[in-house]
């Protein structure tokens, strides 16, 4: 696929940054062709085209003879330690959707694999082990995806707990089902961002050039043993993350 010429990417990443660090509000309407190309310098045919990269994201709406529109599904605004504690029958993702009043959904697919040279590493297993890959595509309802989450275990942890081969295991998923298994979990987590693969473009409908965070976690039971490894991609402009710190946390 053809690159977008480079001043047409430059304005569709500045108006991206506005809308995603929420100087403009879901709904508000963008200024026009003719006002956005005095701005930036440029002709209104490189602006039509950065509208239009923006819309391939998924960040406004374009309606004929009106102008470009900023898309009114506000992001998923989620709590980085809501994985540590079950609400009613759930944790992580439908945690902070639900209490943002959103109906969240997933969808699982759950298989065994050889641990490839990303995931052996991580769960300190030589590459070629079998694990268990646990497939997730989550999101709100009505709305694209917000994440992919693959999470993989370790075939021994599995064996004592079979549910964890079923697509439902249960209230307060996987980590409910490990520490009533005797694993006190500490989780360790990292956070990069890049372009999109092919692969997720289609899973999560989006463009090549939408930035997705990638984030890498482990949990260690309480001999400090990774027992299980989880990837998620997650879409930008979708989802907000949010840590708390101190001792009042």
């Amino acid at each position: 696929m053809p690159r977008p010429p480079a001043k047409a990417q430059a304005i569709s990443n500045a108006l991206a940054a506005r809308i995603v660090e929420g100087e403009l509000d879901p709904a508000a309407w963008l200024p026009s062709e003719r006002e956005l190309a005095r701005v930036y310098e440029a002709d209104r045919s490189t602006v039509r085209r950065a509208l239009r990269l923006l819309s391939e994201q998924g960040l406004v709406q374009l309606r004929h003879g009106a102008g470009a529109q900023v898309r009114t599904a506000p992001r998923v605004r989620r709590a980085a330690a809501d994985i540590t504690r079950q609400v009613g029958g759930w944790r992580g993702f439908h945690v902070s959707a639900r209490s943002d009043g959103r109906t969240p959904f997933t969808r699982t697919s759950v298989a065994e694999i050889e641990a490839d040279e990303r995931v052996a590493p991580r769960l300190g297993v030589p590459v070629g082990t079998r694990v268990l890959e646990r497939a997730r595509v989550q999101g709100v309802e009505g709305e694209p995806p917000v994440q992919t989450a693959t999470t993989w275990v370790l075939l021994d942890v599995v064996e004592a707990i079979p549910v964890l081969r079923q697509v439902d295991t249960g209230p307060g998923g996987i980590y409910s089902r490990l520490e009533e298994a005797g694993h006190l979990i500490t989780f360790e987590e990292s956070v990069t961002c890049r372009l999109p693969r092919v692969d997720e473009q289609r899973t999560l409908e989006i463009g090549p050039d939408q930035p997705v965070l990638t984030l890498w976690r482990r949990a260690c039971d309480q001999d400090d043993r990774v027992v299980e490894v989880t990837h998620r991609v997650v879409v930008g402009d979708r989802h907000e993350l949010v840590y708390r710190y101190g001792a009042g946390a």
